[in-house]
C-alpha cells in the first residue's frame, strides 16, 4: 500500500484530519513526521525523545467545558525517529 508522509515543525498547529478537537488547541510539542499506512497514523519525533517528553501539547479553550480529542484513525506513536530506507 502507498504511504502518505508529512512533515510538521514542533509549534505547528495538529491538523483536524489527524485528531478532531474540541475546546482546545493542539499543536506538535517537537519536530515530527506522521505516516498514514494501512489504515493508521504512525507518529515519528525528528530525534528521539524520552517515554515521558510530548509530542502534541494542549491548549485549553474555556477551563468550566471539558476537552476532547478524538482520533481519526488509530496512531501509534514512536519516541525514535522514523528509519530512513537505503532504497
Amino acid at each position: 500500500m502507498h504511504e502518505k508522509t508529512w512533515t510538521f515543525e514542533a509549534g505547528d498547529l495538529v491538523p483536524e484530519w489527524l485528531m478532531r478537537q474540541t475546546n482546545c488547541i493542539l499543536r506538535f510539542g517537537r519536530d515530527a513526521v506522521v505516516v498514514e499506512s494501512s489504515s493508521e497514523f504512525q507518529i515519528y519525533p525528528a530525534t528521539a525523545m524520552d517515554a515521558e517528553d510530548a509530542m502534541v501539547l494542549a491548549e485549553i479553550l474555556d477551563q468550566e467545558i471539558d476537552a476532547e480529542v478524538e482520533h481519526t484513525l488509530p496512531i501509534k506513536a514512536h519516541t525514535l525517529p522514523r528509519p530512513m530506507s537505503l532504497n
